[in-house]
C-alpha cells in the first residue's frame, strides 16, 4: 500500500495522468492557501499492490513533476 501527496506549481495534469496510468488513485486535489503566488496545488494519492509497481507509479509522477520544475 502507498499513500501520499505531491505539491505542484499550477501544472497538475501530467502528474495526475502519470499517477492514473500507473494504477494509483487520486483521492483529493486542493490547495491550502488562497491569494498566494505561485499557487501550490496538492494531489493526494493512494494505491495498493506490489511494491515495485507502486514505486514505479510514484516515480512516474515525480518524473512528470520534474519536467516542469526544471523548465
Amino acid at each position: 500500500m502507498v499513500a501520499g501527496d505531491v505539491a505542484c506549481l499550477m501544472v497538475i495534469t501530467p502528474v495526475l495522468k502519470a499517477l492514473r496510468a500507473n494504477g494509483l488513485d487520486v483521492v483529493a486535489i486542493h490547495h491550502h492557501m488562497t491569494g498566494v503566488s505561485p499557487v501550490v496545488i496538492f494531489l493526494h494519492y493512494f494505491g495498493s499492490g506490489p511494491a515495485t509497481k507502486l514505486a514505479a507509479g510514484v516515480r512516474a509522477a515525480l518524473d512528470a513533476l520534474g519536467k516542469y520544475v526544471r523548465s
